[in-house]
Formats: C-alpha cells, structure tokens, sequence
C-alpha cells in the first residue's frame, strides 16, 4: 500500500494494555486509530495479577472500563506488614475510596486485558493480529510516519506509538538502549487462600510477612479473596535469555528459592511455603528489570513516540507498571486531543508545537515514574533478610534519610492530569 498524503489517524504498535487502553482513549476523543499487534489472536498474557491503584482506577473509570471489571476484582485500602510472631509492625495506604475516590483493586492480567478488547470490538476499533512491526521508513509532515512490516506492508499515519513492551522495537527509533536486570528475581504462585494455617481468620491476606530469612508478599487475585498470589524476592545473577528460560522452566530451584530458610520461619510462612510446594508446576519466575532513565520518549520530529513498558518499565514491586502506562495515554490522549482537534476536525500537525507540548508531557510523566522508583527501593528494602533489612535501616537513621513512601503515594494516588494538560494550554501564546 502506497503512503497516503496527510494520514489522519494514530498506528499503535502493541495490542497489549497500554496499547489498547490507549486506543480507548484515542477513541473517547474521537482521534481515529489502528493497532498494529505481532502476535496470533488469542496470544496468552502473564498468568498473574495486576494491581489497579487509585490513579490507575481514575483513568480506567474515564475509560469505561472499571465498572465492568469491579465484580472480578479484589478490592482493598492497605497492605499490612507482619512479623515472623504474626504481630503488625505497620499498616501502609494503598488507596482508598475516602481518601482517594477509589479502593484499589486487584485481579489477574487476563480479565483486565479481555476486557479491554471486548471494549474495543463493541467500538469497532480495528486491531490487526500477526502483523509484525519491521522499520520505520521515512517521517515527515506531508507523510506522517511511513512504516514497514514483516510482511512487506508499507504503512504511514499522522503518529506512530510504540506500547510495545519493554523490549520494544520502535523504542530503536526514538532512544536506543537496552533493558537493565536490577539484580533482584521473584518466585510466585497461587494457593487456595483457606488452606493456610492462618493464625485467626482475621488475618490481613493483602500483607508482607517479614521474617529473618526475607520476606513473603501475598494479595488475593479474586473478588472472593480465595486464590491467593504469594511471592518472594531474592537476588540472583544475570543470565542470558536462555539461562532464564531454563531457570523459569525448573519448578524444583524456584520452589527451593521460596524454601528456603524454612527451619527459621513461623508456622504461618511454613504453612504457605508448604502450599506452594503443592502447586509447585504453576511456580512463575520474574526477573526485575528496568529501562534506563532516557532524555526523550519520541523521535526528533515528534511523531514516533513510546509509552508504558516502553518508556519507563519499571520493578514489579512498584506496584505502578500498568498504572503509570493507563496514566500515560490517558495525558497523552488529552495533549493530543488539544494539538490535533478543531471543531472537532483533525487539523495539520506543527513539528514545533508537537515537540513542545511533548517536551512538556515527558517531564510530567518522569516526574511520577521518578517518585515511584523511589518507593521501590524502599518496598525493596522491607523485603529483604531480617539481619539486611536492619543493617539498611540503622544506615538510613545514621545518614538522616527518611522514608518519604508514604507522602509520595498520597500524590501519585491522586493524579491531576486533566488540571495538569489544561494548564498547559492555559500558558500558550
């Protein structure tokens, strides 16, 4: 297909949750688009929950997407942290809907993200599967951005988004670097929560339970609170694609990860070690990555940009991947529906403007995404062994740092991105 002369409409490239939230919201503001997915219809997505925070909530709420995925979610306001003698040591905000409009929510990947195309088919948004992102070809302002895919297919549009992941190939285009292991690895899986030992029924099941040889996560993945995730961090040395594959793929070393130590725990974390040794087949492994910090999210013209994953991915212990990329293409949806929108027509894009306002988005994205990895060295921190957990916490005391976590999720609780884009404009000449 041969390039068309003033493309007006947004070639997405990733059919996952940033990808098609983004056309969701693209589509709210009447901003036509396609995605551009490579893999088969139907392609699995990670077998685990998500965490929906408050600012996350907001954004799928806008979306129409919250209400629908309410009944399967798991719905909370805190996350307990326990000792090894099954006593609170302190009980931090997650978000609630007093204080922050909405509870958090927790439920797996899948529901969201089925959702999410359902939503998408009853808008007829288009979605091509196998279709393979090769190369950029050309941008300009007559042109848009002219693209290749693996089949051959020459494409352009007014812009192209790369949400495809964090080994993202469009990201080439924009800030060539590569992913970076944070030297931390994770082991989880799903246990029937009633058949741990629990001390009393009214322990906090969204906790961390911090004893001498680390630390075990747990959050129910259902509305019921009946399947439970249960997780543990510990470091581990890089390896190569391959050597990850096969570490993932021995069930036998990922159970003994959450083994061991267990002479030295309690018999809660004894009786949920044990149940994970049940379900030991289903054990998954995370390595800890993260995509170092990059000046610009878009190309020199403005009209290759990235977002999610792509952009900032970030530890899983953050808790914010998919609430910072919901929170990404909703500001961005609202940044271009001001550039691009005239009476309701799209009208020609300035090279200049584009790259101001994108300047303009890009420092008010990284100020957040800045902020949470700042929450993620210390949620590290508390799930560390006992003996490091202390000999960090005496280093802070003696150097005057401060735990500042929880004044800094207060404020990425409560989003302004509407007040934030309007501002913007407000200020231009």
């Amino acid at each position: 297909m041969a390039p068309v002369p003033n493309p007006k409409h947004v070639a997405i490239i990733g059919a996952g949750i940033s990808g098609t939230a983004l056309a969701l919201a693209l589509h709210k503001y009447s901003i036509p688009c396609r995605i551009y997915e490579s893999r088969n219809q139907g392609f699995d997505v990670i077998a685990s929950g998500v965490t929906i925070t408050p600012n996350g909530c907001q954004v799928l709420d806008k979306l129409g997407v919250l209400d629908r995925i309410t009944p399967r979610s798991y719905a909370h306001s805190t996350m307990t942290f326990k000792n090894d003698r099954d006593e609170t040591v302190e009980v931090a905000e997650t978000g609630s809907r007093d204080k922050h409009g909405y509870d958090t929510h927790r439920l797996y990947r899948k529901e969201l993200f089925d959702e999410l195309k359902i939503i998408l088919a009853e808008k007829e948004i288009p979605i091509e599967y196998g279709a393979k992102f090769k190369r950029v070809v050309r941008e300009s302002a007559e042109e848009g951005v002219v693209f290749q895919l693996s089949d051959g297919r020459i494409e352009n549009a007014m812009l192209l988004v790369g949400a495809d992941g964090i080994w993202s190939s469009v990201r080439t285009y924009v800030a060539p670097c590569t992913p970076e292991y944070t030297g931390i690895s994770c082991v989880y899986g799903h246990i029937p929560t009633n058949n741990v030992r629990w001390p009393g029924d009214d322990f906090e099941k969204v906790s961390t339970i911090q004893g001498k040889p680390g630390s075990f996560f747990m959050s129910p993945e259902v509305a019921d609170g009946s399947e439970l995730m249960v997780g543990k961090q510990f470091r581990h040395p890089s390896l190569d694609r391959a050597g990850w594959d096969a570490l993932a793929a021995d069930k036998d070393k990922l159970y003994a990860f959450l083994r061991d130590g267990y002479e030295e725990w309690h018999d809660t974390a004894r009786s949920i070690i044990d149940q994970l040794g049940l379900y030991k087949d289903s054990l998954l492994l995370w390595s800890f990555t993260r995509i170092p910090y990059m000046e610009r999210w878009t190309s020199p013209s403005g009209r290759i940009l990235i977002v999610g994953d792509a952009a900032h991915a970030m530890p899983p212990s953050s808790g914010q991947g998919v609430n910072q990329a919901l929170e990404d293409v909703y500001s961005l949806t609202l940044l271009l529906s001001r550039l691009l929108l005239k009476d309701n027509e799209i009208v020609p894009l300035s090279t200049d403007s584009l790259n101001v306002a994108l300047d303009f988005w890009k420092k008010l994205r990284q100020s957040r995404v800045d902020a949470i990895l700042e929450i993620v060295k210390m949620t590290n921190i508390k799930r560390l062994p006992e003996a490091e957990r202390a000999k960090l916490a005496a280093k802070m005391e003696a150097e005057g740092i401060v735990d500042k976590s929880a004044e800094w999720r207060e404020w990425i609780y409560k989003p302004t991105i509407e007040a934030d884009i309007a501002t913007y404009f407000d200020k231009q000449p």
